[in-house]
């Protein structure tokens, strides 16, 4: 059984690859995508696709960890009886109160604060779930892993989250489902499933270009890494979607690769989504 939840657990994130494509209007990796979810359901039992599909068709998550006793899909405490059938994996157990399934995973990495506002208003765009302080203006970065390194150790040093070595080893196990880079020098790196909060975000620069798998081998000069926990995930859809409709403009990308300083590429960001981020 445990094989099959790990099936399941993959065909989530490949699911999740596919949504995240289509919102980033990006093809090239949508038939691969699309190949290797049918290929993956046929190897799994009908009545477990069945399921996976219904939960699917209520959350977006069908799957889910338990942490530290508690459902992460709907915050709900593991009955004692049922937690070390979750954590020896020998058994399909769903969540009592939300009915996803249930795996083990040891401590989630956490958000350790949320983005303020700035005034009473609820603030527009992407100011959010972001903050000038997660802005660099140069990546020093030289490979597409330490770009990654760099983004989540800003976020840490700035006191969002915390274990940027889970944090990154979860960035980098997405990255090799299909990368996240996609066209117009953009790249949306992200890990799923942090506890608590909501959605976070940085952004880095590099002018002159980085690897990042991106179609035909082109350079991705702009990295968007977003820290997404389980209760935001259909809205990072909508997130992703949005900045895409911005920077997929070449004035939008110039705008924001000529700011030098963070305060700058923060004010630019900010006037550049208020219309497409919800």
């Amino acid at each position: 059984m445990k094989q099959v939840i790990n099936q399941l657990i993959q065909l989530q994130n490949l699911n999740f690859s596919l949504e995240e494509h289509k919102a980033l209007t990006a093809k090239t990796h949508l038939k691969d995508l699309e190949k290797s979810i049918k290929t993956l359901s046929k190897d799994l039992p009908p009545n477990i696709i069945k399921l996976f599909n219904n939960l699917l068709a209520h959350y977006s998550t069908a799957v889910v960890p338990m942490a530290d006793g508690i459902c992460t899909g709907c915050g709900m405490s593991v009955p004692t009886i049922l937690e070390y059938d979750i954590q020896v994996g020998n058994k399909m157990i769903q969540c009592t109160r939300c009915t996803r399934i249930l795996y083990y995973r040891e401590t989630l990495p956490r958000q350790l604060k949320k983005i303020s506002r700035v005034s009473s208003a609820p603030n527009a765009g992407i100011a959010r779930f972001s903050s000038s302080r997660l802005m660099i203006p140069e990546l020093e970065a030289e490979t597409r892993d330490d770009a990654l390194e760099e983004m989540i150790n800003k976020m840490e040093a700035e006191g969002f989250v915390e274990k940027p070595k889970n944090l990154l080893r979860a960035a980098l196990n997405r990255e090799s489902i299909v990368p996240t880079a996609v066209e117009h020098a953009l790249a949306f790196p992200h890990v799923r499933g942090v506890e608590g909060g909501g959605l976070i975000l940085a952004a880095g620069l590099k002018r002159k270009g980085l690897k990042f798998g991106a179609p035909n081998n082109r350079l991705t000069k702009i990295v968007f890494f977003i820290i997404i926990p389980l209760a935001t995930s259909a809205f990072y859809l909508q997130l992703i979607a949005g900045m895409m409709e911005t920077f997929r403009e070449t004035k939008a990308r110039t705008r924001l690769l000529n700011c030098k300083t963070p305060d700058k590429m923060w004010d630019a960001l900010s006037k550049l989504t208020k219309k497409t981020i919800p």
